[in-house]
């Protein structure tokens, strides 16, 4: 299993909230610290057990070098990231379904 790390976007795989898409803010012992930023801005980030996520193999540089340097990140970039993956996303299943 890929190591969940600081930046990384993620995927609940259980609880009222599965299916939604988080980026990692950090992780601590066996729990990550999530936003989405709209619904879990970063000031109420959920905590949620390393198990009952999915890693999806995308991280901001970016907003892993700001978390690392402890810079200010704001919830809009959160959420532009997971609105820009979503878009992605949904543009693939568009094109699998033609062929």
């Amino acid at each position: 299993m890929a190591e969940l790390k600081a930046a990384g976007l993620a995927r609940s795989r259980a609880g009222h909230d599965k299916g939604e898409l988080y980026i990692i803010i950090s992780v601590q012992g066996e729990y990550a610290y999530l936003s989405d930023g709209l619904r879990r801005p970063l000031n109420k980030q959920k905590r949620k057990n390393k198990k009952h996520l999915q890693i999806v193999c995308v991280q901001s540089r970016e907003l892993a070098s700001k978390l690392s340097e402890g810079l200010p990140v704001h919830d809009h970039e959160i959420a532009s990231l997971i609105r820009a993956y979503k878009q992605e996303e949904g543009k693939e299943n568009v094109e699998s379904r033609r062929d």
